[in-house]
């Protein structure tokens, strides 16, 4: 039935897309990237890498990575082939968009691997990924089954608002980040949320310092979302998972903060907590983005879209 299929197809565009961004952030806090310098491959003379056993500089990450994000890239097509008849421009509009972001981020990945990138491309290319995750998320949710309390504009305004502050958060971090004793990117580049304080390592003090209170400005906001969001069922798991979240990112902070950094590959921060650390700042986002979707009412599920003769599955 085509509006089963359409759900699965969704469902898994929205997964990959989020597994690769959180990817990306892995690889930027082990500087997999270089480990395979060809593109699509991963040497010139191999297509595979071959196994390596610790997080730094390990290429089966870069190539799981790509792998998975060529997989989302198709997904995405089929969802905006399968929702072309839509009304909804969440179905019929927000899969190609998201499908253009992440092309264009899959072709700054390539020159990232092949040549430097200029720090606006690089913006771009961290940005272009995470509205391909917002909107895929986004996209899923509006083909969930209709409930009484779905509709939640306050919420799901402030989610909205919350969610592109983060997306400016984490773009600052890449304009401050410096550069390592061992020339490698420092780690502030990567996705992760400011340790509350300013580092020697990285540039423009003032910026810093703008990204620490767009922190404390970020947590009322989840906090008021997580009150508002208390009272609708539907709204529940995706509030608390960002709620998680937010917890697990402030408390490695504090980790990290407490035992001080170093002007080495990671800043002297664990491989295993800077990838926690990131994965946690890239779930905390998603989930905003998956409150937006449920916050809004599921799509109309006409006719047109089942591509059949009744509006039922």
């Amino acid at each position: 039935m085509p509006i089963v299929v359409h759900r699965r197809v969704t469902r898994w565009a929205s997964i990959l897309i989020f597994i690769t961004v959180a990817l990306g952030g892995m690889v930027c806090a082990t500087d997999s990237s270089s480990a395979c310098p060809a593109w699509p491959v991963c040497y010139s003379d191999q297509v595979g890498p071959g196994i390596q056993v610790g997080w730094l500089e390990n290429p089966v990450i870069e190539f799981i990575h790509r792998l998975i994000s060529f997989t989302a890239l198709v997904l995405l097509g089929v969802s905006g082939w399968l929702g072309r008849r839509s009304r909804d421009p969440r179905l019929r509009v927000y899969p190609w968009v998201a499908l253009a972001c992440a092309v264009g981020s899959a072709v700054f990945g390539m020159m990232i691997i092949l040549f430097t990138l200029p720090l606006a491309l690089g913006l771009l290319d961290l940005l272009f990924a995470l509205i391909a995750m917002a909107l895929s998320t986004i996209t899923h949710s509006a083909l969930r089954s209709t409930r009484p309390d779905d509709d939640a504009p306050r919420t799901r305004k402030l989610a909205g608002v919350t969610l592109g502050w983060l997306f400016a958060m984490h773009l600052l971090g890449s304009v401050v980040a410096g550069t390592t004793t061992d020339g490698t990117g420092s780690f502030t580049r990567c996705l992760s949320w400011p340790l509350w304080e300013l580092h020697e390592i990285d540039r423009f003090p003032a910026l810093q310092v703008l990204r620490i209170a767009m922190a404390a400005v970020a947590i009322v906001f989840i906090a008021v979302i997580l009150y508002l969001a208390a009272s609708r069922p539907s709204l529940r798991t995706a509030a608390a998972v960002a709620g998680v979240a937010l917890v697990v990112e402030l408390g490695l902070g504090i980790v990290i903060t407490t035992a001080g950094l170093a002007p080495t590959q990671t800043n002297g921060i664990d491989a295993t907590i800077a990838v926690t650390y990131s994965a946690a700042a890239v779930t905390l986002m998603w989930a905003l983005a998956w409150l937006v979707g449920q916050a809004t009412p599921a799509a109309i599920q006409e006719p047109t879209l089942l591509e059949s003769g009744s509006p039922t599955a």
